[in-house]
């Protein structure tokens, strides 16, 4: 997947994915919202139909990358036990 990085600035980050999908976007700022070092993370389109997804990180103390890694890991985790869990009950 190809991305742009539009801003990263400090304590803020804003992503452009090349995709009209909004679905990894929306999914990385609701893990990015659970981290207490995240003071907002959100997804939005300039508009619905052309726009591309834009994935917006804040912090307060950390780097916004800092928090898109460890957010990007729990993700890869969770998917890991599910994909382990599929597996065993089409077995």
């Amino acid at each position: 997947m190809e991305l742009d990085i539009i801003k990263d600035e400090g304590k803020e980050m804003v992503i452009e994915f090349n995709t009209s999908d909004f679905t990894l976007p929306d999914l990385i700022a609701s893990v990015l919202n659970k981290d207490k070092d995240v003071s907002f993370a959100g997804a939005y389109k300039d508009h619905p139909e052309i726009g591309k997804p834009r994935l917006v990180v804040k912090t307060e103390k950390k780097k916004p990358k800092e928090a898109l890694a460890k957010a990007l890991k729990e993700i890869e985790g969770e998917l890991s036990d599910l994909k382990e869990k599929v597996s065993k009950k089409s077995k």
